[in-house]
């Protein structure tokens, strides 16, 4: 059975009331189709650290992704964090460790390690916290990037690990996922690029004999006909571009040249793949990374994400609209895609 993810967006900047963060909480929680939701970082957003904690005191069995960057924490202090949040909430976390993005957001919280590096420092970092949270005697780390000394801890993950998910497309970001990754997120790419990155990754990870599970992020615009649909995905398309020069929606710089998204640059060409598999939002958004969509209705959508799944995904984070968000009316379809898969 195919698990669903979805993104929470971030509890909103000078939020005086939480009233917006309860409500959308409550309504994640309320679904039966969802498996996981995936709360972002930014250096500007509010910090996920306070308000994933807030979320699952909220909730009764909803779980999240939380969205971390090695950097910004010592591993040890990391590994202590999770553990105590995996404790409190149940065993009902995992952590998106993220490790490339935006120079520029990066820089701004003091974090200007190349980035040829960074998914280096990131074995060394879930290397520290995987040991955290296992060893039961204090031990010591003298590494490239960090330096502990005795470091023992009193909690444990209710599992004795936190999952690990993670993405990436450059050589480094594939040796950190073939050695740490339980689970390896995809964008929503065309099904023979898909089948590239998958094959890759199991390679990598063969020589580490790991069996890491795929998951992969796709837009919906689902309707009664396709012609439905294609209305529907218009109106987003039209949305975003009435936004452009605004901040209004989410979008790569044209500075980023991680190799994810000049490799989603470089699909995009051709709006239209497969059979319904649509680009036009990767272009309009400059390879942002959950842009792919699928267009059509439910039985069509349905029977591509089927495709992927034969290709080895076993979890498809959806979204919907202009701002790739989760919908309610994407609840029926999600649940017959996880009966389905």
């Amino acid at each position: 059975m195919a698990e669903i993810f979805t993104v929470s967006n971030s509890m909103p900047a000078n939020e005086e009331s939480l009233q917006d963060l309860d409500r959308r909480t409550a309504e994640l929680d309320a679904s039966q189709a969802l498996d996981r939701v995936l709360v972002g970082y930014s250096s500007i957003w509010p910090h996920n650290h306070a308000y994933a904690p807030h979320m699952l005191a909220r909730s009764k069995k909803l779980s999240l992704i939380v969205a971390h960057r090695p950097g910004v924490m010592d591993p040890a202090a990391a590994a202590r964090y999770f553990s105590t949040l995996d404790v409190v909430s149940r065993g009902r976390i995992a952590i998106n460790l993220v490790s490339g993005g935006s120079e520029k957001d990066l820089h701004r919280e003091g974090d200007f390690t190349p980035k040829k590096e960074r998914y280096a420092r990131a074995i060394e970092y879930v290397d520290v916290m995987r040991r955290a949270w296992t060893d039961s005697e204090s031990f010591d780390h003298a590494g490239t990037y960090y330096k502990e000394d005795q470091v023992k801890q009193l909690v444990r993950p209710v599992n004795r690990q936190v999952p690990i998910f993670m993405g990436g497309e450059s050589d480094e970001a594939i040796d950190f996922g073939a050695r740490h990754a339980d689970r390896y997120m995809l964008w929503g790419e065309p099904l023979a690029g898909t089948k590239e990155r998958i094959d890759r990754v199991k390679k990598a990870a063969d020589g580490y004999g790991r069996s890491p599970q795929f998951s992969l992020s796709m837009r919906l615009f689902l309707g009664e006909t396709d012609e439905k649909a294609w209305e529907s995905a218009h109106a987003a398309e039209r949305t975003i571009l009435e936004a452009q020069g605004t901040h209004t929606f989410m979008r790569s710089s044209a500075t980023d040249a991680s190799v994810g998204r000049e490799r989603q640059l470089s699909y995009a060409e051709d709006e239209l793949h497969d059979d319904c598999f649509w680009a036009r939002l990767v272009t309009l958004l400059g390879g942002f990374a959950n842009s792919a969509a699928l267009v059509g209705t439910p039985d069509r959508v349905l029977k591509s994400l089927q495709q992927y799944s034969k290709l080895g995904v076993d979890a498809f984070l959806l979204t919907t609209g202009a701002g790739a968000t989760w919908s309610p009316e994407l609840g029926e379809f999600a649940q017959h895609v996880k009966a389905s898969i």
